[in-house]
């Protein structure tokens, strides 16, 4: 199944980490139902293989990461179509976070529109310095992104991004939260891998249930989140991972107080 796509190239390379590569370059990767088809298909087939723990998404062409929604498509639908259109974009951001996986975007290029609210759903978001950011359903006549704006960069400079629908450049981006960090383009693919490699050498079961506190955090209160991670730690002295990093750590102190 993994193998069998028009618009996407996916790869596994040992130790657990997916590239997920967008390629609809005549469209600058922009999402109609055919490629919003696939990505749900290949994020959700990377997400039951138990081998893999980091997903990174990223694009074949350097213009864009992903140019939106696509408008040619969007403007002939029906509002019974275009709820359908939506329902593949919700699937794809509920496999993203309520998986335990960890999702990173790597951005070139612009990002607008739905292709942005896929890059904010990811744990990780790094950006080259030429890249923009941007949603513009307003000029549309439309809505979107707004929650998760707000969410991530708070209401005032997510209302400004919003109400002008301008252009976000990456070292913005990175000042206000909407992404982790921006990057020069001749460091970009290295400093991402060894990122990943740097996770892959974390524990999994403590990395696997952070993601899941992530996720309550992000719609409870914060006692409530609080009292579910507390839940949480327990399990992870079941862990022999854990028990081993534990002692580990207490071998280590042990010789550093007697030198």
């Amino acid at each position: 199944m993994l193998d069998k796509f028009k618009y996407l190239l996916v790869r596994e390379e040992e130790g657990g980490i997916a590239w997920v590569t967008l390629n609809r370059p005549n469209k600058l990767n922009a999402l109609d139902l055919d490629l919003l088809d696939e990505l749900c298909r290949a994020v959700e087939a990377l997400v039951l293989k138990e081998e893999i723990r980091i997903i990174i998404l990223d694009s074949a062409i350097d213009k864009a990461f992903i140019a939106g929604s696509d408008i040619e498509q969007m403007a002939g639908m029906a509002p019974l179509e275009f709820r359908h259109y939506t329902i593949f974009l919700r699937r794809l951001v509920h496999a993203m976070t309520n998986s335990e996986k960890t999702f990173v975007a790597a951005v070139r290029g612009v990002v607008f529109g739905g292709g942005n609210l896929v890059a904010m759903y990811c744990d990780f978001v790094f950006a080259t310095e030429g890249s923009v950011f941007a949603q513009q359903e307003i000029d549309f006549g439309l809505l979107g992104g707004i929650p998760r704006l707000i969410y991530l960069v708070g209401p005032r400079k997510a209302w400004d991004i919003l109400m002008t629908c301008r252009t976000v450049e990456a070292s913005e981006a990175e000042q206000v939260g909407l992404i982790t960090k921006c990057l020069p383009e001749r460091e970009f693919e290295e400093y991402i891998l060894n990122y990943a490699n740097r996770l892959i050498s974390k524990s999994d079961v403590a990395m696997r249930l952070a993601k899941t506190v992530k996720k309550i955090s992000e719609k409870a209160d914060l006692e409530t989140a609080y009292e579910y991670e507390n839940e949480l730690i327990s399990l992870c002295f079941d862990s022999k991972d854990t028990q081993e990093r534990l002692a580990e750590f207490v071998k280590r102190r042990h010789r550093k107080l007697q030198t």
